[in-house]
């Protein structure tokens, strides 16, 4: 249990309260908060109490944003464990991208209409998203990233609309349709590892797929 100090008194708050994400960008790498230590994450919320008390009085609230660009790097950091691989397929690129087949995929949680959404606590699994989608029945329901910029511009995590210009310029030899969409929250990726990503790299080998770009939030 956190303790944040509160007008000269202490107020007791449970911690996964204190650290369920926002749907803002700031706030994106506080779920590693949880593997935090306990006086870690006390100090932390003091902290962040005062700079808010100090902004509040001054108008100013640089010193909140770049307290939590900073804590937010140094948290992700400290938790975030190597992932080590003894070959990477396909790599290096050595064919001629005009004649070469290319995949895009994301991590952004874009899904399409009628589709089920994400489980937003963490979900391993895939959608299947045809290119010639129709804007309107994309979405997107991700709440541990800002999510403005995606409903705004799906291509900003998912570049399907961009591969289909690059396919009519001749810069690329295909654009491999569907396309596939992932949640980029997963607290446990064991599921993504062993079953969902083999399952869709071997959609994609199937489909003769030369290479693929994959857009993460």
């Amino acid at each position: 249990m956190a303790f944040i100090l509160k007008l000269g008194e202490f107020m007791a708050i449970e911690k996964l309260d204190l650290i369920k994400n926002p749907e803002t960008a700031p706030f994106s790498k506080l779920q590693y908060l949880k593997w935090t230590p306990e006086d870690e994450v006390t100090e932390f919320f003091n902290r962040l109490f005062h700079l808010n008390v100090a902004a509040r009085e001054t108008g100013d609230w640089s010193d909140v944003d770049r307290f939590l660009e900073e804590q937010g790097d140094s948290i992700a950091a400290k938790v975030a464990a190597p992932i080590a691989f003894d070959d990477t397929p396909r790599s290096p690129f050595k064919k001629r991208l005009s004649e070469s087949k290319v995949a895009v995929m994301a991590t952004g949680d874009v899904y399409v209409e009628g589709q089920i959404p994400f489980d937003t606590d963490g979900d391993w699994s895939y959608r299947e998203i045809p290119l010639d989608t129709p804007l309107d029945q994309l979405r997107v329901a991700h709440t541990h990233y800002d999510t403005n910029g995606v409903a705004e511009d799906v291509d900003s995590v998912l570049a399907m609309h961009r591969l289909l210009d690059m396919e009519a310029e001749g810069m690329v030899g295909e654009a491999l349709t569907p396309t596939y969409s992932f949640m980029g929250y997963i607290p446990d990726p064991s599921g993504l590892m062993e079953v969902t990503g083999p399952e869709v790299a071997g959609r994609l080998t199937e489909d003769g797929m030369d290479g693929a770009v994959i857009g993460t939030t």
